[in-house]
């Protein structure tokens, strides 16, 4: 079962009972009580994993000067993997103060590098509450998930690799992309196709699915639903997300993931799944969507509109579309 936060008017919070032990929440702020059905969003790419020193400060900036409602994350705010509590903490101070300072509602998703193991989930716990939860705005319905539960963490050989290659991007960012092409190539020699899939895929819990099984049961009367997480699951085959997919059924979505660091839009029956690109995180290939940006979405008259802002320039979010 779950609960309802009804303190903030206007708008309903849905988490399961027992995360309402503690007044933790993965968001900032205060939705403003008198939104109506037109209104808009911001979602911000991955920071992490091997951040680009300043380009999400750069981001958050453009955000704040676009002035949306309230923002969303795709997740990865930081570099994460630690064992010591002590340093994730840090981390984390760094990135909630940064988006204090930006003062609208700011809602957060999960990402592996900010729950990779069992030091991380501990710290994510004690500072946001929980890693899923749904939110409804008027005739608009939101779903966070939570696509890394049970995290395995890391070995101690890719950990100090990652830290390794992390200080020198830090240390001389004009050289960043070498720095990582090296290092992707270390830890992809030998590795085959199934290694990285697995790499790629979602970890969802039945416990998860019944969460929002009920959410969308309750609310099955809204215009449109905007799903986020922070691995694009619809790019694999996983069957926890099928089984979280069926019970969109009829309805309208539109779904959000990051991860992988390249802007790409899939068009599954009239429906846009968007994989975002980085907002400060690492190159990750030469493709069009290659971009370091934030996404602007609007909701006017019951219609959904995006428009890519390049943190050096605008475009159209056609412009990243993929055959499938």
């Amino acid at each position: 079962m779950h609960v309802i936060d009804q303190k903030k008017l206007g708008t309903q919070h849905y988490f399961k009972e027992d995360f309402s032990k503690n007044d933790k929440r993965p968001w900032f702020g205060d939705m403003s009580t008198h939104l109506e059905n037109d209104f808009s969003f911001a979602v911000v790419g991955d920071r992490c994993g091997i951040t680009t020193p300043g380009i999400f400060e750069k981001g958050l900036q453009v955000v704040k000067g676009l002035n949306p409602d309230f923002v969303l994350s795709v997740g990865d705010f930081i570099e994460g993997y630690w064992d010591q509590e002590e340093a994730a903490h840090g981390e984390w101070d760094y990135i909630d103060q940064l988006i204090k300072e930006v003062d609208i509602p700011f809602y957060l998703t999960v990402g592996n590098h900010d729950y990779g193991n069992d030091t991380m989930v501990k710290v994510w716990r004690e500072r946001k509450g929980f890693e899923y939860y749904a939110f409804r705005l008027n005739d608009y319905l939101f779903l966070v998930l939570n696509t890394e539960e049970n995290p395995l963490g890391m070995p101690e050989s890719f950990v100090k690799s990652f830290r390794d290659i992390t200080n020198q991007v830090v240390e001389n960012p004009a050289k960043a992309r070498g720095y990582i092409e090296e290092f992707f190539g270390q830890m992809t020699e030998g590795a085959s196709e199934e290694d990285i899939e697995k790499g790629n895929l979602p970890h969802i819990s039945d416990e998860q699915l019944q969460f929002f099984a009920e959410v969308l049961h309750e609310n099955n009367d809204v215009k449109h639903t905007f799903v986020f997480m922070h691995k694009p699951a619809w790019k694999t085959k996983d069957p926890k997300f099928s089984q979280f997919e069926n019970m969109l059924e009829s309805r309208m979505y539109t779904m959000f993931a990051g991860h992988l660091h390249q802007l790409e839009v899939t068009k599954k029956n009239n429906r846009n799944y968007i994989q975002m690109g980085r907002t400060g995180a690492c190159w990750h290939g030469d493709s069009v969507g290659s971009i370091d940006h934030i996404l602007c979405v609007t909701v006017k008259n019951g219609e959904v509109g995006f428009q890519v802002i390049e943190l050096d320039g605008v475009s159209d979010l056609e412009k990243y579309e993929v055959n499938q």
